[in-house]
């Protein structure tokens, strides 16, 4: 039975702020100690009817307990008492939780031998892949699965990998092996741009998906490439000019890379967007415009080079916003601001500003929710990427000199605040990590995980979805929750616990620029 007190099921160390949420007929609640002593007691927040969950709440705050050790939070109801999942207090409650995010990365690795425990597996999709609509063939070998299916696609792989390299800029404490493991990416998606074009192939992958008990190796249908999109070709360009100050010996070639993508959007300013061909059924990433991407990848080509024309790009565009697939132009706004020299002032105020206003609008609504969310009642496909997304605004929001309105302590604890709710201080208790907690998701929809029968830790599930759409197991055991509960952890449910390289990676960038 899931308890209805929800708490971080990891912990706190001792200086933390430390919350609780409870029912709303909780009257009295005490912290207590394995032996049954009392460590702490105190009476919670007033009732606060949170719309999302269809509940009244309470807030217990326990701040002030700063004693190290194992315990429980016990709430004193109508009905008797309610007992929350066990949790600690310790200097490193955290401990492992970031390896993990970035270990996931390893297991799902392409074309190459996988090891470690028993999602071990031999090389997988060796084999060319054929260019849609011709009889030529590529080798496009290599990068990440992109999610609990074996395709690998330009446009998530870019968000991916921005997450994961603006967390490694920004630790007090980098991970040795992030590089290693981003450069086995971005091999991949150079394979992917078309030599005599500069565009980008969106995606490659079988026709289907496999079948869901299939690992890696096992899938030996025929491989595809789907056709060069605007919105692949430019994630690309931005990628590869972010990334060469990371990698200064390959810097030249990935700023070639991304020049002739350039080439490629500029001689193609009115692209159709991207849709499946008719015979393609895996994952689309299709957009409605290609504008944002465009957008980054010149702020991107700006930082990197210093030149007018791509100066003038930005100069003559909107201000785009977004750290989702779909919605990339924050990371635009990130490269102008903190990595471009010669800024135009006017145009750098407006960025900060604009950085402001998306952070006061998460504080806003993270104020009025008491999980300490931010999503509202948005809770849809992937509602825990954009949990994880906000928390990254919000750090980012923290580089600037001047965060007027608000201090860079409070963005802080902001950010920890969706960290908290991500591991189980939400409405269902869930934790949503893979592994992590007491009552963490344990049947993702992940096929290595699926195949052996045990699920890989550090894997961040898409979380709640107010729209079913066609997920038989949402529609058969969430139908008509409210949208905070519309989450079941079933392999089945593709719809809120699939696993993806992008949900998994803003995760990673928001513990490691909280140096955990």
């Amino acid at each position: 039975m899931t308890p209805n007190i929800h708490l971080n099921q990891l912990g706190y160390r001792p200086a933390d702020i430390k919350k609780a949420v409870l029912p709303g007929n909780a009257t009295f609640f005490r912290v207590v100690r394995v032996d049954g002593s009392f460590a702490f007691e105190g009476t919670p927040g007033d009732a606060i009817y949170d719309a999302p969950s269809d509940e009244t709440v309470r807030v217990a705050d326990f701040s002030a307990m700063q004693e190290k050790g194992d315990f429980v939070l016990v709430a004193e109801i109508a009905e008797g008492s309610e007992e929350s999942y066990p949790f600690m207090v310790c200097n490193e409650p955290y401990n492992g939780l970031r390896k993990a995010l970035l270990d996931f990365f390893e297991y799902q690795k392409c074309g190459v031998e996988v090891g470690g425990g028993a999602w071990a597996h031999p090389p997988c999709h060796t084999t060319p892949a054929t260019i849609y609509g011709t009889n030529e063939t590529k080798d496009v070998t290599g990068g990440w699965h992109d999610a609990g299916d074996y395709g690998r696609y330009i446009v998530p792989a870019a968000k991916a990998v921005a997450d994961l390299l603006i967390g490694h800029e920004n630790t007090p404490n980098p991970d040795a092996n992030l590089l290693e493991t981003v450069r086995f990416e971005l091999n991949w998606m150079r394979k992917m741009q078309c030599d005599k074009t500069g565009g980008v192939y969106h995606k490659v992958s079988c026709h289907h998906f496999n079948a869901l008990d299939e690992m890696p190796h096992d899938e030996h249908n025929a491989l595809v490439l789907s056709p060069i999109s605007a919105t692949a070709t430019a994630d690309f360009a931005a990628i590869m000019a972010m990334a060469g100050r990371f990698f200064p010996d390959d810097a030249t070639d990935m700023l070639t890379a991304a020049r002739n993508a350039w080439a490629w959007l500029q001689a193609n300013p009115d692209y159709p967007t991207f849709k499946n061909p008719d015979d393609i059924f895996t994952g689309g990433y299709g957009a409605r415009t290609d504008a944002d991407e465009r957008y980054w990848a010149a702020n991107a080509l700006y930082a990197a080079t210093g030149e007018a024309e791509f100066h003038d790009y930005v100069k003559g565009s909107e201000i785009l916003v977004g750290l989702g697939w779909g919605q990339v132009g924050t990371y635009g706004i990130y490269e102008y601001l903190f990595h471009a020299h010669n800024q135009d002032e006017t145009l750098a105020a407006a960025m900060r500003d604009t950085l402001l206003s998306q952070s006061a609008r998460i504080l806003d609504l993270q104020a009025a929710d008491p999980y300490g969310n931010s999503l509202g009642d948005n809770y849809m496909w992937g509602s825990n990427m954009t949990v994880a997304n906000n928390a990254l605004m919000l750090l980012i929001t923290r580089k600037l000199t001047h965060t007027a309105g608000f201090t860079q302590k409070q963005l802080t604890q902001a950010a920890w605040e969706h960290l908290h709710y991500l591991l189980g201080r939400n409405p269902l208790s869930q934790s949503y990590i893979t592994g992590f907690g007491e009552n963490a998701a344990r049947h993702p929809h992940h096929r290595p995980s699926v195949a052996v029968g045990q699920c890989l830790p550090g894997m961040v599930v898409g979380g709640p979805n107010r729209n079913t759409q066609q997920d038989d197991a949402m529609k058969t055991h969430r139908n008509g929750a409210p949208p905070s509960k519309a989450y079941i952890d079933h392999q089945d449910s593709y719809s809120a616990n699939e696993v993806t390289i992008y949900w998994n990676s803003p995760v990673y960038a928001v513990s490691a620029m909280l140096g955990l």
